[in-house]
């Protein structure tokens, strides 16, 4: 049976130096193969690519003007498909070493929703969750990693 929904997540973090940087070249030279990975996981479902963009261009304050803000925005058939390429692959070996790369005490989260089944969720969706987030604490409407069932 084919589930009704998946879920979309939404990530951020601030690099400790800008792109290009030796400081962050670790990471910053991973990113494609990561996500090269991410889009031959089983679950995956849709990966924007152009996060940082978007969010600036539609004046999302986290990201104007801030170019060592970084963000990843996926979606995944289940919890279960996320949490396994998040932390099972070499993504996980990269989160695990994140402190090396992002700013301590600067702007770093992520926020999950459910989302129908076709549905590509856009950046305005994503900002309203974050904001949402942020405002109220996790709800049925969004919700961290914390809140999913174990599975």
């Amino acid at each position: 049976m084919t589930a009704a929904r998946h879920i979309a997540h939404f990530n951020w973090a601030t690099l400790r130096a800008p792109v290009g940087d030796d400081r962050v070249a670790g990471f910053v030279n991973a990113v494609p193969k990561v996500n090269a990975l991410a889009e031959r996981s089983p679950g995956f479902v849709w990966r924007s690519g152009m996060e940082a963009e978007l969010a600036s261009a539609a004046g999302w304050p986290l990201f104007v003007g801030n170019d060592r803000l970084i963000a990843s925005f996926s979606v995944w058939e289940s919890p279960e498909a996320l949490r396994a390429y998040v932390y099972q692959t070499v993504h996980g070996a990269f989160f695990r070493r994140s402190d090396e790369w992002f700013e301590p005490g600067a702007s770093r989260g992520h926020a999950l929703w459910w989302v129908p089944v076709g549905h590509v969720p856009t950046i305005t969706e994503a900002r309203g969750k974050v904001d949402a987030l942020a405002a109220e604490g996790p709800s049925e409407a969004v919700f961290t990693f914390a809140q999913l069932p174990a599975g």
